[in-house]
């Protein structure tokens, strides 16, 4: 009876033992599989971060290199820029000292994704800084562009203003100028009374006598005004002798001076003048003596005389 009782107990354990066992080894198999799932998860997650990591980084460095060719012209952008870019580099190395460890934990692998995310904001930020610079670039384009034809407008004007002011003092000038219509010129000779007798040899003139009226000009204003002029020989050279008031001027038609026989100085009021000046050096050549009589650098009178 007692030996039954001792069997029956003996094998109550040892079918709790080999239960016990089994349960152990069932135990151990979950837990072996689950670690090594989690570890082709963590091996996958890693692969994965990596491949995150490196598009990433070369989409920052190819942006960074896009924001530096903007630096330098704007001072309030570069100080954001440089702020960014030292924010943006300090994260990278974070993450990239996590993926250098060969046994991150998915708080690890979760971490660096929400750095990584950080990131991307950063790279959309200076993106969003590149084009609102191309945007203010291009309006500060468009208005140097508006500016620069306004100015063009401008100078197009102010030339214009210019060529009619030069056009108007031109005429102003012209307008001032006298309307000789004609110069008479006579070679004579002198009696002892004093009378003047016209000759027509050049071997018995003795002076050139030169008359002409001005005329009214009511442009002209008053004062003193200076004609000048220059008696042309048979030769085509201008008869002058310095000891008698000859001289040069300049020409309006030419930037060569001429040379002029005399100079008359009229006391002008705006009415005609009768001017009578006379010439007695340098008559002895038979021919067409010309008279020219300018003002302001014009020839505004002509005449001759033909001595033989």
């Amino acid at each position: 009876m007692e030996s039954n009782q001792k069997g029956t107990v003996s094998k109550k354990v040892f079918y709790s033992t080999i239960i016990l066992l089994v349960l152990l080894n069932i135990g151990t198999a979950y837990v072996l599989y689950n670690t090594d799932t989690e570890k082709k998860s963590v091996t996958a997650q890693k692969v994965s971060l990596e491949k995150e990591f490196k598009n990433i980084s070369d989409t920052l460095d190819a942006k960074r290199a896009e924001l530096t060719a903007y630096m330098g012209k704007n001072a309030e952008l570069d100080s954001k820029i440089r702020e960014d870019q030292e924010m943006i580099d300090h994260e990278k190395a974070q993450i990239a000292e996590m993926v250098r460890k060969g046994n991150l934990t998915s708080g690890e692998l979760a971490k660096a994704r929400q750095m990584i995310s950080k990131y991307e904001a950063s790279i959309k930020d200076l993106n969003d800084q590149i084009a609102a610079l191309n945007t203010k670039n291009e309006e500060l384009t468009n208005q140097n562009t508006d500016l620069t034809k306004n100015l063009d407008a401008e100078r197009v004007t102010t030339a214009q203003l210019s060529d009619q002011n030069k056009g108007l003092a031109k005429k102003v000038e012209l307008g001032s100028l006298l309307q000789i219509s004609k110069v008479d010129v006579e070679a004579i000779k002198k009696r002892h009374s004093g009378k003047e007798v016209p000759v027509k040899r050049v071997k018995a003139a003795e002076e050139l006598k030169i008359t002409f009226e001005t005329g009214n000009n009511k442009v002209l204003d008053p004062g003193n005004l200076d004609l000048y002029v220059r008696i042309i020989n048979p030769k085509g050279e201008t008869v002058a002798q310095q000891d008698k008031g000859s001289g040069t001027i300049a020409t309006a038609e030419s930037d060569n001076p001429v040379q002029y026989s005399k100079k008359a100085d009229i006391d002008w009021d705006q009415k005609s003048k009768k001017v009578i000046m006379y010439w007695e050096q340098h008559l002895q050549d038979p021919g067409t003596y010309k008279v020219q009589v300018y003002q302001k650098g014009y020839v505004v009178g002509e005449g001759e005389v033909k001595l033989i």
